[in-house]
């Protein structure tokens, strides 16, 4: 065994004993050179290299968040911790946003840098995991965070730079390594439960951790239980009434109405047909719009998912001989999850004749013209009629790696892996059927502009029977998996010494193959009648090959100057995209003027291969809000009006479909990354670190504008543009338009396919202090983590500037985070205090004042700072046996006040992911045998 000196010392304290305030130890002062030179000093694998050091922090800044970290943090998930931390500074689509209506509502993301979860690259053990294969936001692939067993993390090394030049593609704006256990040897048993202040998500987990070590072998193994239970909005009183919203008493749902289109106005059903209508709904009345029949179906979809999984981990290692070991982990989670969306609801324009001469299109179209009847029918079923809009998710993720590892050749390391990981995936939604829809209470038939008739075989306002209930509803199903196959080998070691030290190296060999299938059910992408009424989706598939080399050296070239080199070459093995070969070089540096003291600096090129959805997404479809400033201006200047902006102000947010397919035109996106920092540790008490950071990304894949084709076609008809230039005849190609009839003019359909396209820049800093102190009263801990957005560029397209919008009013990222943690331990007892602040988000619409008479937004207004603590107590009854005492966002603070959030659940969900959960406590045992 080496001897261990103070330095490996305080390396074993920063993974073992865990990080002070989410920020591992830097280095430590040493003692004597000279006895020190004389000691062999342990060196170590940190995540960011594959060169084994003497020190965590080296020349990229690294976060280590250990197991006991996060309980001690009051986290339950890894998704938790790292959602906390200062670099995630990005919005990502939540629990919240599933039940609105988001792609993936059982997974978590988070997004480092604001680059997206697809640009952090997420390693198990180091390799790759199959990733999610059903798309975010419906256009790429990505890692969900919930695959991972909570039990079997025992740290997580985060690098938020680029790391492209050691792991190759994705990992742009950082890397997640989630460490897993090994080298138990004794059981622990753990039983948690909790609840929340104001009722709903009660929580339940049971683990059990286990191994044995013998003189050649180890295993270990990991079981857990976890059962979550759903909270709706209904659960919180701030969520549950119409009157919650920042305007104070509002109106009440529209229910069931009937639209004059030409009119504008809704026709009075009167109170009985809505009593007769057996939905529950009141007699109500809008100003300027007039009566219908209304509810307040605030708080009917669910805040947080119910959920239920299953894990199993075991890992085990065996000695052939001194020098080679065999070693072995297989992960396995089983995943369901359950949520409520909105209610089922019908909303359709028809035209119907009027024999008795009622209609209204003849007032439109002048006299003589047969009388139709143009109007809007809704109708939004309460649950005891069509029943809850419940989708149901289960996932079943399994990961097995087996490999050799040791030396030859005397000191050099080498090892041999492969790693095949599967992602099973199947979702289930109640949902309308189309024809059904139609033969009720739409219509079948058409007697004008190919709009229905109205003619249903139910009215608008007749109660629904079971039997009627029973042949409306269906249930979408939607399959999917994907695969991540991975061989590697690697060899490290001394090469040759320098007077300053001896030079290492790192050389790597690596195979990959991954793919997915996503299916979805004959009705989803149905075109013929027969689909889902107001229900589209994605479907695609595909594999691709990837052969990758690299080499990274670590050179001393003066005592406490090193220089770390590395370079990787992935070559992409198909015939379907313009990637071909990647090279990407990196370059850092590390200076200790003095043994407390490191500067370091640094240069790297990054890249990510295209999706493989923006490849092989199949014919698809969505739904998107949009501004159509072609068709507002010429309603507009028809009814007379002069003078139109085509601004927000002069023309409201509409739906409209478009469709969306996969290109193999695609090349890869490449980046750029700058870091410049200083480390200070004037005591292994106290060290502190600042870095500043820019990571630059360009030819970033992304599908065509939906918004951006709509306006080249304004600026095309009304703009100037020369409407036979490029630009125009690619969005009149691509937008579809009604052709006659009262719809004449208004979107069908938009087609847009993934280009490379954009650019996206973030400068920042971030900063961190740590302080540990033993007395003889007891120890205390202090830890803060702080990162500061100074800019953050964006460039849609080629054609476009390269704007600054860190602080843009549509840009909902915070300008800063900040995370800090105290704890203090005295013989049996031992408290913690964790705070995370989110810093000032722009209002999601800006006041009209903000605007100046042309349109053009003068002033951004902002929402305050968002600021939560968890807090836990545990009590050490003896060596084995504890109690913990857990409190989450204990001061039940809410999400700020923000009076452009109009809409439920009345605060931004995508800035403040988990906020409507409230307070909660948990109470947990834990024995070790």
């Amino acid at each position: 065994m080496m001897n261990t000196n103070k330095l490996s010392k305080a390396i074993s304290f920063a993974l073992l004993a865990g990080s002070i305030g989410f920020s591992a130890t830097p280095f430590a002062a040493e003692g004597d050179a000279d006895e020190e030179q004389k000691e062999e000093v342990e060196r170590i694998t940190v995540t960011g290299s594959n060169i084994k050091r003497t020190s965590i922090e080296g020349p990229s800044p690294i976060t280590v968040i250990t197991d006991e970290d996060m309980k001690a943090n009051g986290f339950a998930t890894a998704y938790d911790a790292l959602s906390s931390l200062s670099q995630n500074t990005g919005t990502v689509q939540g629990n919240e946003f599933g039940s609105q209506g988001g792609f993936t509502p059982a997974a978590d993301v988070i997004s480092l840098r604001g680059f997206g979860p697809g640009y952090t690259l997420v390693l198990v053990n180091g390799r790759r995991i199959a990733e999610n294969p059903t798309p975010y936001n419906g256009q790429s692939n990505f890692v969900n965070l919930n695959s991972i067993p909570f039990a079997a993390i025992d740290r997580i090394e985060v690098v938020a730079d680029g790391a492209s030049a050691i792991y190759g593609s994705d990992a742009v704006s950082g890397v997640i390594n989630i460490i897993l256990k090994d080298d138990i040897d004794d059981t622990t048993v753990s039983a948690l439960y909790g609840t929340t202040k104001d009722g709903g998500g009660d929580e339940k987990r049971l683990q059990i951790v286990t191994g044995s070590v013998g003189e050649r072998y180890s295993v270990s193994a990991a079981l857990e239980y976890f059962k979550q239970d759903p909270i709706f909005g209904k659960d919180r009183d701030w969520l549950d009434s119409i009157d919650d919203g920042p305007a104070g008493v509002d109106y009440l749902t529209r229910g069931i109405l009937e639209l004059d289109r030409v009119a504008g106005v809704y026709r009075d059903p009167g109170e009985q047909k809505c009593l007769d209508s057996q939905s529950g709904y009141e007699y109500a009345f809008r100003s300027g719009s007039g009566y219908y029949c209304g509810f307040d179906a605030t708080g009917d979809e669910t805040i947080q998912n119910e959920r239920e999984t299953y894990s199993a981990y075991i890992s085990g290692k065996y000695d052939l001989t001194d020098n080679h070991q065999l070693f072995t982990d297989i992960m396995y989670q089983k995943l369901e999850n359950k949520l409520r969306g909105f209610r089922h609801f019908v909303s359709e324009d028809v035209v119907s004749f009027e024999a008795d001469g009622s209609g209204n299109l003849d007032q439109w179209f002048g006299p003589g013209f047969e009388v139709y009847d143009y109007k809007l029918l809704q109708r939004i079923f309460a649950p005891n009629e069509l029943g809850d809009k419940k989708s149901v998710y289960n996932e079943d993720v399994f990961n097995v790696t087996a490999g050799i590892r040791g030396s030859i050749f005397g000191d050099y390391e080498y090892e041999v892996a492969y790693t095949e990981s599967r992602y099973d995936y199947e979702s289930k939604r109640d949902w309308i059927k189309e024809e059904k829809a139609y033969e009720y209470f739409i219509g079948e038939g058409s007697v004008a502009f190919g709009l229905p008739d109205g003619a249903g075989k139910l009215g608008l306002y007749d109660p629904i029977t079971a039997d009627v209930a029973a042949d409306m509803v269906g249930q979408q199903l939607i399959v999917a998996d994907s695969y991540n196959r991975t061989a590697n080998a690697k060899l490290t070691g001394d090469l040759f010494d320098l007077p300053a030290g001896a030079i290492q190296f790192a050389a790597i060999l690596e195979y990959n193959r991954q793919g997915y299938t996503l299916t979805q059910d004959d009705r989803t992408l149905n075109d013929t009648g027969m689909g889902w009424y107001g229900l589209t989706g994605t479907q695609g598939g595909g594999d691709r090959s990837r052969y990758a080399g690299g080499l990274e050296f670590l050179v001393p070239i003066i005592d406490g100057l090193e220089l770390n080199l590395a370079g990787r070459y992935d070559k992409y093995d198909d015939d379907t995209t313009e990637v071909g070969g990647r090279f990407t070089p990196q370059a850092k540096l590390t200076y200790r003027p003095i043994e407390e003291v490191m500067l370091r600096a640094g240069y790297s090129e990054s890249f990510r291969a295209p999706d493989m959805h923006y490849v092989f997404a199949g014919d698809s479809g969505f739904f998107t809000s949009v501004r159509d400033y072609t068709k507002c201006r010429a309603d507009y200047e028809a009814g007379g009006g002069t003078g139109f902006l085509p601004t927000p102000a002069f023309c409201d947010a509409e739906t409209t479909q478009g469709s969306r397919s996969g290109s193999t035109e695609l090349s890869e996106e490449k980046g750029r990354n700058y870091n410049v920092g200083i480390v200070i540790a004037p005591t292994q008490e106290l060290d502190f670190t600042l870095d500043w950071y820019r990571i630059n990304l360009k030819d970033i894949v992304g599908d065509e504008s939906v918004q951006g084709l709509l306006d080249d076609q304004y600026e095309c008809t009304y703009g100037g543009r020369d409407p036979s230039s490029g630009d125009c005849q690619i969005a009149d190609s691509k937008i579809t338009r009604v052709s006659g009839g009262p719809q004449d003019g208004e979107l069908e359909n938009v087609d847009i396919s993934p280009i490379n396209r954009s650019q996206y820049e973030q400068s920042g800093i971030d900063a961190s202090m740590n302080y540990r102190h033993e007395t003889e009263v007891g120890d205390l801990i202090f830890g803060v983590n702080y990162t500061h957005i100074l800019s953050t560029k964006y460039q849609a397209t080629a054609e476009s500037d390269f704007e600054e919008i860190r602080d843009a009013y549509y840009n909902d990222e915070p300008r800063s985070k900040l995370n800090a943690r105290i704890g203090y331990q005295y013989e049996k007892v031992a408290l913690n205090l964790f705070m995370n602040r989110i810093g000032t988000t722009p209002m999601n619409t800006q006041p009209d004042e903000n605007y100046d008479e042309n349109g053009e937004i003068t002033r951004v207004s902002r929402v305050a700072p968002y600021t939560t603590f968890n807090a836990t107590a545990t009590y050490f009854f003896t060596d084995n046996f504890s109690a913990s005492l857990i409190g989450t966002n204990i001061f039940d603070e809410r999400p700020p006040q923000d009076e452009s959030q109009t809409s439920w659940p009345y605060y931004n969900i995508f800035a403040y992911p988990g906020a409507a959960v409230g307070a909660a406590y948990k109470a947990e045992v834990t024995y070790r045998f």
